[in-house]
């Protein structure tokens, strides 16, 4: 994108400030993992392993993080609801899992999902074992329930509601469909 792409602004907000506005409607505490300006009410924690990409991000969020359930959230989902994040932590609650993860049909979305702390060891090891992407990491642990984009639909488009900001054509989008 050229530039910080949390501050890239759709419907008025950036889009770190649209993430933190859906999470604060069902979450106590907000971190924002990694350099960056954090929003009103976001504690910002630095990245202990820079350059490692968002598991590592995920790893610092979880050690800051003061309650035994965390919801990760990309800062670049300018269409995140706090439904969705209700009804993954309400999954995780109901199914004893470590993890629940919106999987789309296409591909699965680590990074809009409910975790247990509890992961956070095997995060650390997964870490220092070379391993970078949370697809990856997810694939070794035993328990994650993946939902199906059909159980997300009564709460909104799951395109929409997934949707990441990585390309000018992606900004594009959503500030269309915040417009229209």
């Amino acid at each position: 994108m050229g530039r910080d792409k949390l501050l890239l602004e759709v419907g008025g907000a950036t889009l770190v400030e649209r993430v933190a506005g859906a999470l604060s409607v069902r979450c106590r505490e907000l971190i924002l993992a990694g350099p960056g300006p954090a929003p009103r009410g976001v504690r910002a924690v630095g990245d202990t392993r820079p350059g490692q990409g968002p598991l590592a991000g995920m790893e610092v969020g979880l050690a800051a993080a003061r309650y035994p359930l965390v919801f990760v959230a990309a800062g670049d989902m300018p269409f995140l609801r706090p439904e969705l994040v209700d009804y993954l932590i309400r999954v995780l609650l109901d199914r004893g899992s470590p993890a629940v993860v919106p999987d789309d049909g296409r591909r699965t979305h680590p990074l809009c999902a409910a975790y247990s702390r509890e992961v956070l060891p095997r995060l650390r090891s997964a870490l220092d074992g070379g391993v970078r992407a949370a697809r990856e990491f997810l694939r070794g642990i035993e328990g994650v329930a993946y939902v199906p984009a059909a159980e997300l639909r009564n709460l909104g488009n799951p395109d929409l509601l997934l949707m990441n900001v990585n390309s000018p054509e992606d900004l594009a989008r959503a500030r269309g469909v915040v417009g229209a």
